[in-house]
């Protein structure tokens, strides 16, 4: 944060959203701090922090599970609430981002507004049909994949927490992730999550990111799911329409070929971890 010659400590949510809007180009959210310190523009001079609006709680709000922006990563995986949610679904995937200082200062909304390609966050919140609430001069919640839809409009809005609502009982989801290191950037990654009851799929949501691109829902790969039973032969096939669907390119961390063989093999053990814990569950 070299550039950075003023910081702003507004006192409300409202406060830090017109501070924002008097200078969008040259100023910030700071949150964990981690993205204003090595990816802000030389333009950026004003830093908003946000760490005094009370944004970090952590609970249940209406049947949904609600974690505030400013939440480090560290804090949701510890959480007790988080734990107790979707079989720590959450705890598993916070569990492979980054390296642990780096999840002790990185927030859940700045992960989100950030949008890494990379990201492990937002698979995971993908195929947890997870909502953010934002305030843009009124407070309102949108999905997450309508507000990655429309990242790069002029009004940028200030994410103020995430809702999940509570999945069903026969709900069950897993991650996976490819990457050199347990602390490396993945060069793919994929969550699933899977409705199923008597050993049918009833619903399914398949997000495949670091494509390099960020993370999209696979629909070819749920409609060979939905309606079927969850056997081998039916995983076979919905990891093969996911490594038809699921458009790969080259970068510095492999090759598009490599991942389009990757890509089968990733949407395959999430799905095999899911339909393992269906057994278990049904001892």
């Amino acid at each position: 944060m070299n550039n950075i010659r003023e910081v702003l400590r507004p006192d409300s949510v409202a406060a830090a959203w017109t501070a924002r809007q008097e200078n969008p180009s040259a100023s910030r959210y700071l949150a964990g701090g981690i993205d204003l310190t090595l990816f802000s523009p030389a333009g950026v001079t004003c830093a908003i922090d946000l760490a005094g609006l009370g944004l970090s709680a952590i609970g249940r709000t209406d049947g949904k599970l609600a974690i505030g922006a400013t939440a480090t990563l560290t804090q949701i995986r510890e959480s007790e609430a988080v734990a107790e949610f979707a079989d720590g679904f959450l705890c598993d995937v916070l569990g492979k981002v980054a390296s642990p200082l780096q999840r002790n200062l990185a927030t859940i909304g700045g992960t989100i507004a950030s949008a890494h390609p990379w990201s492990d966050v937002v698979p995971a919140l993908l195929v947890l049909d997870a909502q953010l609430v934002m305030y843009d001069g009124m407070e309102r919640s949108v999905p997450i994949h309508e507000y990655l839809a429309d990242r790069g409009q002029a009004a940028v809005p200030l994410i103020v927490a995430v809702q999940i609502p509570q999945p069903g009982n026969e709900v069950r989801a897993a991650y996976e992730t490819f990457a050199r290191t347990a602390f490396d950037v993945g060069m793919l990654n994929c969550a699933c999550a899977l409705e199923t009851v008597d050993g049918v799929c009833h619903a399914a949501r398949i997000a495949v990111g670091g494509t390099p691109a960020l993370a999209q829902r696979v629909a070819a790969a749920e409609g060979a799911l939905v309606g079927q039973p969850l056997n081998p032969e039916r995983i076979h096939a919905a990891a093969l329409a996911a490594r038809e669907a699921v458009a790969v390119r080259d970068d510095i961390r492999a090759t598009a070929a490599y991942r389009r063989r990757l890509v089968p093999v990733i949407v395959t053990r999430c799905l095999q971890r899911i339909a393992a814990a269906r057994r278990k569950d049904e001892r």
